[in-house]
C-alpha cells in the first residue's frame, strides 16, 4: 500500500509459525496487493502495477477477471459472498494506473467480474487504499494520502467522512466489530483506531505497554479478534489480536508468524482455519517514483498460516 509515513521499528519474539506458500505468480512485474476468494473458492488477487484483478493459474501466470481498463492499480478488495459483490479500491499512482485519475470505489459481479458501479471520491481524495465490509452491508474504504476514513451506507451512491486525521496518520487496513457498531483501522505510524459507527466518535486504542501496533498494513477480522500484517517492522510478522467486547481495549497479542521469508507483506484473508496473505507483495522491487529495481523481479508470494498458535510443549 502506499504510505507516506516512512516507518521502521524492531520487534522481539520468536517465530511460531512459518507460513505454507499457496501460489507464486510469475517473475514480472505485478505488484500484489490484496487477496480474496471468489463464490467458486478462487483464489483472486488486486494488481497496483498491471491495473486489475486477476486469477492466479497453477503455473503463475494470471488470468484477467476486471476487464480492462475498468480500472486503476487495484489495492484493497473485499467479497460480500450475501450480496454477490466484490468491492475494490481502484487508485492510480507512479506504481501503476494514471496517477492524475481520481480514486474511486468500485463494485463488481462476484460472479463473472462485470463492473457493477463505480463510486466516485469526494474532492481531494488521492489514494484509496483497503476496503472493509460492514454486516449491513455498509462499505469501508481508507485514503492514506489525505488520512480520511469513509464510509458508503447500504443503496447510497456517494461516500460519505467518518474521520479526518491529516496525510501523517496514513490509514491503512479495517475492520468492522461482529455487531457492526465498531470500526477498528490502523495509523501506519500511530497504532489501532477506534470510531463508533452510530455516534461517529474516534480515539486511539492505547497500546500496552510493551506491545507494538505501530506499522501495521493489512488487518482482517476472525470472530471478535483482529488479524494484522505488519511490515513496519523488522522482521515483518503476522499477529492476532484479542480485544474486549467494545474493542475498546486490547487484552491479548499473539505471534502468528514472525519472518518467515516474508517481504514487504500486505493484506490478507480468513480462509477457512487458515489467514491467506500477500507474504511478498513486490513492493520491494520498486523505488519510490514506481519504476523498477529490475525488469523481472521475483515472484509474488500467496502465504497461508494457521490461524491460532500450536500448544506449547
Amino acid at each position: 500500500m502506499i504510505r507516506f509515513l516512512g516507518l521502521l521499528l524492531l520487534s522481539a519474539g520468536l517465530a511460531h509459525a512459518d507460513p505454507v506458500v499457496v501460489a507464486r505468480t510469475r517473475a514480472e512485474p505485478i505488484l500484489v496487493e490484496a487477496v480474496a476468494y471468489d463464490h467458486r473458492d478462487r483464489l483472486l488477487v488486486s494488481s497496483v502495477h498491471a491495473t486489475g484483478i486477476y486469477r492466479v493459474r497453477p503455473d503463475g501466470g494470471l488470468r484477467r477477471w476486471s476487464a480492462r481498463a475498468s480500472t486503476q492499480g487495484v489495492f484493497g478488495i473485499a467479497v460480500d459472498i450475501a450480496r454477490n459483490d466484490l468491492w475494490a479500491a481502484s487508485t492510480g499512482s507512479v506504481h501503476g494506473g494514471d496517477p492524475s485519475a481520481s480514486p474511486a470505489l468500485l463494485r463488481f459481479n462476484l460472479r463473472n467480474g462485470d463492473l457493477r458501479q463505480t463510486i466516485a471520491a469526494p474532492d481531494g481524495a488521492k489514494s484509496f487504499g483497503d476496503v472493509a465490509l460492514g454486516p449491513d452491508g455498509s462499505v469501508y474504504v481508507s485514503d492514506s494520502g489525505t488520512g480520511d476514513v469513509l464510509r458508503l451506507r447500504p443503496g447510497a451512491t456517494a461516500l460519505e467522512k467518518l474521520v479526518s486525521l491529516g496525510a501523517l496518520a496514513s490509514p491503512q487496513g479495517l475492520a468492522v466489530s461482529p455487531d457492526g457498531r465498531v470500526l477498528v483501522f490502523a495509523g501506519y505510524g500511530s497504532g489501532l483506531h477506534r470510531i463508533d459507527l452510530a455516534t461517529g466518535a474516534h480515539v486511539r486504542i492505547e497500546t500496552p505497554t510493551g506491545m507494538e501496533l505501530r506499522g501495521v498494513d493489512g488487518v482482517a477480522r476472525i470472530d471478535g479478534d483482529l488479524l494484522l500484517v505488519q511490515n513496519g517492522v523488522a522482521p515483518p510478522r503476522v499477529l492476532r489480536l484479542a480485544l474486549n467486547d467494545d474493542w475498546s481495549s486490547i487484552e491479548r497479542l499473539d505471534v502468528l508468524v514472525r519472518d518467515g521469508g516474508m517481504q514487504e507483506p500486505t493484506v490478507g484473508v480468513v480462509h477457512g482455519s487458515d489467514f491467506v496473505f500477500v507474504s511478498r507483495s513486490q513492493w520491494t522491487d520498486f523505488e519510490a517514483d514506481g519504476t523498477l529495481k529490475t525488469p523481472t523481479p521475483a515472484p509474488a508470494v500467496i502465504s497461508r498460516a494457521p490461524l491460532t498458535l500450536p500448544p506449547s510443549p
